[in-house]
């Protein structure tokens, strides 16, 4: 018996095959749409959510072991492979590809909604342990932000706000939701790499010295270096976020001069939420700026230390914000 309604991919050279395995799949209570090759199963993934892709091997141009490729680990979309070539070693390296079933032509509809339905199955597996690992590594950022509060006087709260800001910004620049999520868990370990800079010059009131500006700005190579090299997509985000948040859209920044769209877009993003909200709370050494004023200011910067396009979907939003609340 099926789980229940999955939507569903078909890529298949085939107009014929096309036709008779998605009358299967709605037959069985399922949505099915159809492609002829990858680059048209390419253009529907980006443009709709599907949970199973059903893919032909061999497909003119590129082959659906390359499109398997990009989408064997992709979180949320489970991928069967449809082939009349009857080689072992071809379905041993679709499953080491990720695929999640194999089935060979020609079938019928009970082998096809078997394979349909194991697929379905693993994918809310993996989901639920993914969502398992997403909670844990949120808990864990949180924990460390705590833990940065004792040694740089930042409040966790800020790196919460710091996230959230992050991913709204990224959500008003149109990139899609699961990356906005990643942008918001790994933000907030942006400035981690300053549990090596010393507390006294953290929470210094006065103007630092060129020596003590030189070894705070290490904090952005110590966080790269601290974070990356895990393989854990989330930490290598971070690790990117903490190397580049301090970087200029006019190449001035630090600590590579990178400049425009050299600079990774996780980075200039939390370049102007991190600013924002440092500006619009209250330090040890001033008071917090009206949010107005904070914004003039990033305003005034742009094309200089920020891209203007992350500007103008930051302003975007607040204005929302504003007379949502008006």
């Amino acid at each position: 018996m099926l789980l229940r309604h999955e939507t569903i991919l078909c890529v298949d050279d085939d107009p014929g095959v096309r036709k008779a395995i998605r009358r299967m799949l709605v037959d069985a209570g399922h949505t099915c749409e159809t492609a002829g090759d990858v680059c048209e199963a390419r253009r529907l993934l980006a443009r709709d959510r599907y949970s199973i892709v059903l893919c032909d091997i061999g497909l003119p141009g590129e082959s659906g072991l390359d499109l398997l490729a990009e989408l064997g680990h992709e979180p949320g979309i489970a991928t069967v492979m449809v082939t009349g070539s009857t080689e072992p070693g071809t379905a041993g390296l679709a499953l080491e590809l990720g695929a999640t079933g194999y089935v060979t032509k020609p079938f019928g509809p009970d082998e096809l909604l078997i394979n349909v339905d194991t697929a379905a199955r693993r994918r809310r597996k993996d989901e639920a342990v993914n969502e398992e690992l997403r909670l844990a590594y949120a808990e864990t950022v949180k924990r460390l932000g705590r833990a940065m509060e004792y040694h740089d006087g930042e409040t966790g709260a800020h790196l919460e706000r710091v996230g959230d800001a992050a991913a709204a910004i990224a959500r008003e620049l149109g990139l899609p939701a699961v990356v906005s999520e990643r942008i918001a868990l790994a933000s907030p370990l942006h400035d981690i790499g300053k549990i090596a800079i010393s507390e006294r010059l953290l929470r210094k009131r006065g103007p630092l010295s060129r020596c003590e500006r030189l070894e705070m700005e290490r904090h952005t190579e110590v966080g790269h270096d601290l974070l990356t090299g895990s393989g854990n997509e989330l930490l290598e985000l971070a690790a990117t976020i903490a190397w580049t948040h301090h970087e200029r859209w006019d190449g001035t920044g630090y600590p590579r001069r990178l400049a425009g769209e050299d600079i990774p877009v996780a980075g200039r993003i939390v370049a102007v939420a991190d600013v924002y909200d440092a500006l619009t709370s209250d330090r040890p050494y001033r008071r917090a700026w009206l949010r107005e004023d904070a914004f003039d200011f990033i305003r005034t910067e742009a094309e200089a230390a920020f891209d203007p396009a992350v500007v103008d979907a930051f302003e975007h939003l607040l204005f929302r914000t504003r007379r949502s609340a008006a």
